[in-house]
């Protein structure tokens, strides 16, 4: 059996497939996609993912695409502990939540490349090239919220509607903590839901919005993640090297290569 990984060291879909695999004790082989190197466009990656996203997951030859897919189907495949819940509720109620995060957590996307994607790509690559790879992005929202994102044609008033969908779903987890009863989103137990939002909150310390599950704002949330963060499993997905580690297919996480 062989589990290969494409991804990059700070996608948030990147980190949800590394959590699941890490959670289920699945030894997995990294096949790094550097996004600022635009690997994701190269005709070998495009032939396995035609949307030119990550992650993938190649599963014995077969790949498996879209975050939230693949860690349904991470837990569905392999031993481990089960990260769905016990009854037909519950899994509808995880479910729930996944689409939401699927469906709003797309505002995130604005304010990561203005505030660090964009600075990024701009210290390797000059203007027309970063224009050329935006128009050869395969998805329309990719390539639409790239080619503004450079053009510098993305206004405040926009990344302020996307940071209300984003409150919005920090709320509702502080609902579903309190109807569940918690600790974790859909009860006692860390499921899938969970691990589909984690990853957002690393994005969301790295620009700088840690105020939104204060203890005097979101008090249910901000122990949720605290204990989240405590996982072994989240530190893991969350401390792959950046760019300028090096030695991405020598660094196995939780050395279980």
């Amino acid at each position: 059996m062989t589990v290969e990984l494409y991804h990059f060291w700070s996608s948030v879909c990147s980190v949800k497939a590394r959590m699941a695999l890490e959670e289920k004790g699945v030894a997995w082989v990294s096949r790094y996609i550097d996004l600022f190197r635009f690997d994701q466009m190269k005709p070998d990656y495009l032939a396995i993912n035609p949307d030119g996203v990550v992650p993938t997951l190649v599963h014995d030859g077969a790949p498996v695409r879209e975050s939230s897919i693949i860690i349904e189907y991470v837990d569905d495949t392999f031993d481990g502990p089960p990260l769905k819940p016990a009854t037909a509720l519950g899994r509808a109620r995880m479910r729930e939540f996944i689409r939401l995060c699927d469906d709003r957590f797309p505002a995130i996307v604005l304010p990561t490349l203005v505030k660090y994607i964009v600075p990024k790509l701009r210290n390797r690559w000059g203007e027309d090239e970063l224009r050329r790879q935006a128009e050869r992005r395969p998805t329309a929202f990719y390539r639409d919220a790239h080619a503004r994102g450079v053009a510098g044609a993305v206004d405040a008033a926009e990344i302020a509607r996307g940071e209300a969908d984003i409150a919005g779903i920090l709320d509702r987890m502080e609902v579903l903590i309190a109807e569940t009863g918690g600790p974790w989103l859909i009860g006692t137990r860390l499921t899938l839901a969970d691990i589909a939002v984690a990853p957002y909150f690393f994005r969301l310390l790295a620009l700088g919005r840690e105020g939104l599950w204060a203890d005097d704002v979101r008090p249910r949330v901000g122990a949720w993640y605290r204990a989240v963060a405590a996982r072994p499993a989240f530190k893991t997905a969350v401390t792959w090297p950046d760019e300028t580690g090096g030695g991405y297919e020598e660094v196995g996480l939780s050395t279980r290569r």
